[in-house]
């Protein structure tokens, strides 16, 4: 009986061992964050961040090993299937194949022969037409695989995974107002290429910097919505709208027209949440003269936030200090180079559809189509359709892939949407990752590793918020 106890009493202490070391996952999350934010902000597979990027994320992948059990895994099935069925593509991609299966594929037929010409017939080559761009692609994946497993492993709640995301978005509009402040040269700029001048932030692009800014600025609302209805500190409310409006004074500062647009789509979508959030009952106590007046008086909550945004955007356009208005209406040479690709890109997806080009691929097999009329001194790297270059790249199965996330999606804001009371959640949900999947048709803000992970996290967000309402 005694040996029993004894053993019960380790057990117990295990147990609350364990315990306070989920508590305190979120640490561990917020340094990965961190470093992600600081070392994976490009999309170029050059970029001398990613070495310690990825060296870092894999002890981190590691670490999350330690306290991931099979039941944590099975509650976030979908998205590690999914995730684990996109890593499945990408190696398989790479795996070398007999000579006579590439020479039976069309689009290979010139590689074929060369092969021919240069007596390397019998040579086994993988689907993938770069194959060193490919393994670049997998070992990338280690970063988004370690916020995945780190969040699944440490039980992160949604709050918190959000939270982290806001967190984020504050420090992407600290360094992009910094930049500006110390100008062109300064050392707050981390990538060798990228948009000086422009409040890039933490980012190496500004249209990718924008979007992100414009998702910050949802996140932070539905946050501030969420403290106003758990009756929170005026401190901690008024912490978020501080968050929001400096986001939004940052993105006004940008050239990005995108950007703009997606952040004015934030600011519409943020006052209707406003507006449909719940009332906070009256008659509850608080010990705040000031907090309970502006509680009982729940319109001027919306009306202070529209006059302070009015006012921030108007005064920007009288002093001619919003570049991404300006440029709206001035004519993009880059807007025509866009739609001069699109022949090409269809001429790409129509030979590459089925099996794909290989995942990093794009560039270089970009070079077989290119037209005489577009050569000029810069080149192109990506699609500017992410969606385009998914298929290019991975063929049906990534499109497959892809289709099936979007009915995952459609099914978990659906259930949100059917509660009543979760109606500001379900529209935050609709709109960030329509921002996130609008900003891919026309850019790549996925190729960088910082957006992988913050999308991971909004995945997984909405799962545990679905799913915490299910068993609630």
């Amino acid at each position: 009986m005694r040996v029993k106890m004894v053993v019960s009493h380790k057990q117990n202490r295990h147990m609350g061992r364990t315990r306070a070391n989920l508590e305190k996952g979120w640490i561990i999350l917020a340094l990965f964050a961190a470093v992600v934010a600081l070392t994976g902000g490009a999309s170029r597979f050059d970029a001398t961040q990613i070495i310690p990027l990825r060296a870092l994320s894999a002890v981190f992948l590691v670490s999350s090993l330690l306290f991931m059990t099979k039941e944590k895994v099975k509650a976030e099935r979908t998205l590690v299937i999914l995730f684990g069925c996109f890593t499945v593509i990408v190696a398989v991609q790479l795996v070398p194949l007999p000579s006579w299966v590439g020479q039976s594929l069309h689009e290979r037929t010139e590689i074929g022969r060369i092969d021919a010409v240069l007596g390397l017939e019998s040579l086994w080559r993988p689907l993938s037409l770069t194959p060193m761009r490919g393994w670049n692609v997998l070992g990338g994946l280690v970063v988004p695989a370690a916020g995945l497993l780190l969040a699944i492993a440490f039980r992160t709640s949604s709050t918190t995974l959000l939270r982290i995301i806001a967190g984020l978005g504050v420090l992407n509009a600290l360094v992009g107002i910094l930049q500006i402040a110390t100008g062109k040269s300064s050392a707050l700029y981390f990538y060798e290429v990228t948009n000086r001048g422009s409040p890039v932030g933490i980012l190496a692009n500004e249209n990718h910097a924008a979007v992100f800014a414009a998702c910050s600025m949802l996140v932070v609302a539905l946050l501030g919505l969420k403290a106003r209805q758990r009756f929170s500190s005026f401190w901690e409310r008024l912490v978020y709208i501080v968050a929001f409006l400096f986001i939004l004074f940052v993105s006004l500062v940008g050239g990005s027209r995108a950007g703009l647009i997606a952040a004015i789509g934030a600011i519409s979508v943020s006052m209707v949440m406003l507006v449909l959030s719940p009332r906070q009952r009256r008659g509850r106590a608080t010990g705040d003269a000031v907090r309970r007046w502006f509680d009982e008086r729940p319109s001027l909550i919306l009306v202070i936030p529209v006059i302070i945004v009015l006012l921030t955007a108007a005064s920007f356009l009288a002093l001619d200090r919003a570049p991404a208005f300006r440029d709206i209406l001035a004519r993009d040479n880059f807007e025509d180079l866009r739609w001069s690709l699109w022949p090409v890109i269809t001429a790409m997806l129509e030979d590459h559809w089925l099996l794909g080009a290989g995942f990093g691929a794009f560039e270089q097999v970009f070079h077989i189509y290119e037209p005489s009329a577009l050569l000029m001194p810069s080149y192109i790297n990506q699609a500017h359709n992410d969606w385009a270059q998914l298929v290019i790249e991975g063929g049906a199965m990534a499109g497959g892939l892809a289709i099936g996330l979007f009915v995952w999606l459609a099914k978990m804001v659906d259930y949100i949407a059917r509660h009543r009371a979760l109606r500001v959640d379900a529209l935050f949900w609709m709109t960030v990752f329509a921002i996130i999947a609008g900003a891919s048709v026309i850019d790549y803000p996925m190729r960088t590793p910082l957006f992988q992970l913050v999308t991971i996290w909004l995945l997984l967000a909405l799962s545990r918020g679905a799913r915490g309402e299910k068993t609630a």
